[in-house]
């Protein structure tokens, strides 16, 4: 049906007003302006900030392997999100290795292409403290990225996904970006995110503190026409404390909010650790059993509110207290592994086998040594 011309200006004028209403995006990029192969932050969504329809990103970066990590109230749950954008020196797609229990990963089109992942089942709740973590290393010519979460209600750690990048050493470059995002023009509803605890580390291991950064609201998206201009004086951010300690925040949209800051303006938090203090990995229990034919597998369990699994070490002795030369060694990268299939060819006429496993956490502490006996 053709639309008569006063018609067409109606339609456009009202698409105008509605495209003008989004909250103002706001980043805060913090003081980590170097490579790094470890990046951490913790998120905070307070319930008078949590506002449908938004996107609270807590980590991103550049790169061969570019990308971003964070929670979003959906219409379907909150759930978690990490993606990594393409790149022309991807000699292949970007492949999820690993799935954690609820994760689904598909590509994404838009502002550039990739592969990302969200998470409907494991959910986060408002006024709760979530602990992100991303880790890049290398595998060959490929870099493989996972993504871990820890609640601060339950303690425990979960292990989401697993990406292959086919770059060699594509780690994190640059300064870890926040952000916060209204995606459907809500911006009559505050939202706001906190932001604490961040962490990157260099590639020769030494840790850095993120101790401040610069805040800023898109200063294109407050315009006559653009997305955020019936909302261009609502916003805010900086440093805010509650009991427990100081935070970075940023609220974005909703009609009494009002800058306290300049944009763009810059903070800071002063950090006394010198290193991330999370509990380092504990073994929880581990078995050896007979699998099908005829092989010997050795499955474990870490404590889940412990930092996660990162890769483990097995090493079978002829005798309980592991010293000498052991007769094998099984050694892996391998965050999701639980098992292992032992090389008991290798060892025929030893009357006993001492199996002793040991893993390595996200962080790289390594749990104290679980010993198991075999009998052949």
């Amino acid at each position: 049906m053709n639309k008569s011309p006063l018609t067409f200006v109606l339609l456009s004028t009202a698409f105008v007003v509605v495209a003008q209403n989004s909250a103002p995006s706001s980043h805060f990029v913090f003081d980590d302006r170097f490579d790094g192969d470890i990046v951490i932050n913790e998120v905070r969504v307070p319930k008078s900030g949590e506002a449908m329809y938004t996107y609270y990103e807590a980590l991103g970066w550049r790169g061969r392997a570019a990308g971003y990590a964070g929670i979003q109230a959906h219409p379907r749950g909150h759930i978690y999100i990490f993606s990594i954008w393409d790149h022309k020196e991807h000699t292949t797609p970007i492949r999820a290795v690993h799935r954690g229990a609820g994760t689904l990963t598909e590509k994404f089109g838009g502002e550039g292409t990739g592969l990302k992942s969200w998470n409907f089942e494991l959910g986060w709740e408002t006024d709760t403290w979530y602990t992100l973590v991303s880790r890049a290393w290398p595998i060959g010519e490929h870099t493989f990225y996972g993504y871990w979460v820890r609640s601060g209600k339950t303690g425990q750690w979960t292990h989401l996904v697993t990406m292959d990048v086919a770059a060699k050493e594509a780690f994190f470059k640059g300064s870890t970006d926040a952000f916060i995002e209204d995606w459907l023009n809500t911006g009559s509803k505050p939202r706001t995110t906190n932001l604490r605890g961040g962490w990157k580390r260099k590639l020769d291991g030494q840790w850095h503190a993120f101790v401040g950064g610069r805040y800023s609201v898109n200063r294109w998206d407050l315009v006559p026409g653009k997305r955020s201009f019936n909302f261009k004086t609502n916003w805010d951010g900086g440093v805010a404390s509650d009991d427990d300690d100081s935070f970075y925040f940023m609220t974005a949209g909703g009609k009494d909010t009002r800058p306290s800051a300049a944009n763009p303006s810059r903070h800071k938090i002063k950090r006394k650790d010198t290193k991330p203090k999370y509990e380092a990995i504990k073994l929880k229990s581990a078995k050896i059993h007979l699998a099908k034919r005829g092989k010997l597998m050795v499955t474990w369990e870490t404590d889940s509110q412990t930092l996660p699994q990162f890769g483990f070490k097995i090493t079978g002795h002829d005798d309980p207290s592991g010293q000498g030369e052991p007769l094998f060694l099984l050694e892996s990268v391998e965050p999701h592994a639980r098992r292992a299939e032992l090389p008991m060819q290798k060892t025929l006429g030893q009357a006993q086998i001492f199996v002793r496993i040991r893993c390595l956490d996200v962080l790289d502490n390594e749990s104290p040594v679980l010993s198991l006996k075999v009998d052949d």
